[in-house]
């Protein structure tokens, strides 16, 4: 064999020997490349599923906060015509005809079981019907012995009396506030029926 013939077959040799090295390299590569891809994939999937947990929580969270805000806005929408509810039992009090405002407030102060003392009315009511009102309220009261007070209060209507160390407030504010939460329930559901 000549040199050209041992120079060639080297060449031959060293090219069959580096096309396997390549090809043997573009195959681990092609794998090097598959299992990044499958580990990408698995990350993906992950950081997709997280993100899904993580978006349904905050969703959530902003629906619990809705919900919250909603409930309180209906909590403050009730307690307001609540209120209202109670100011017009107030308002349709304070504008019963004389006579039965009269009958009625005479009615509380005997229900109050005193027999005497100042009775205390707003500055109109006492102008109106204070002198009627006594009159009424001594007739009513075995042994009544109760004047009109000269004082006046801050109130729509109703009375206050004072004697000695009593002092009995029965403005119909006063009265409205002790029966709001026996009534709160029944007035509650007659303004929201559904």
């Amino acid at each position: 064999m000549g040199i050209e013939a041992i120079t060639e077959k080297i060449i031959n040799d060293a090219t069959a020997y580096s096309d396997s090295l390549i090809a043997a390299a573009i195959v681990e590569a092609e794998q090097i490349i598959a299992e990044a891809m499958r580990e990408a994939d698995i990350i993906t999937e992950r950081s997709v599923a997280r993100s899904v947990k993580e978006s349904a929580a905050i969703i959530n969270k902003l629906n619990s906060a809705a919900e919250l805000e909603a409930r309180k806005m209906r909590l403050a929408a009730k307690q307001k015509e609540f209120s209202a509810a109670m100011d017009l039992a107030i308002d349709r009090i304070v504008n019963l005809d004389t006579k039965t405002y009269i009958a009625f407030l005479a009615e509380t102060i005997a229900e109050t079981g005193i027999r005497e003392g100042e009775v205390c009315l707003n500055a109109k009511d006492r102008k109106a019907i204070g002198k009627k009102l006594v009159k009424a309220a001594n007739e009513q009261v075995k042994g009544g012995k109760f004047k009109l007070s000269d004082n006046t209060i801050d109130a729509k209507g109703g009375f206050v009396i004072t004697g000695g160390d009593i002092e009995i407030d029965s403005t119909l504010e006063t009265r409205v506030f002790t029966i709001k939460d026996n009534i709160a329930a029944k007035v509650t559901a007659v303004l929201f029926q559904t």
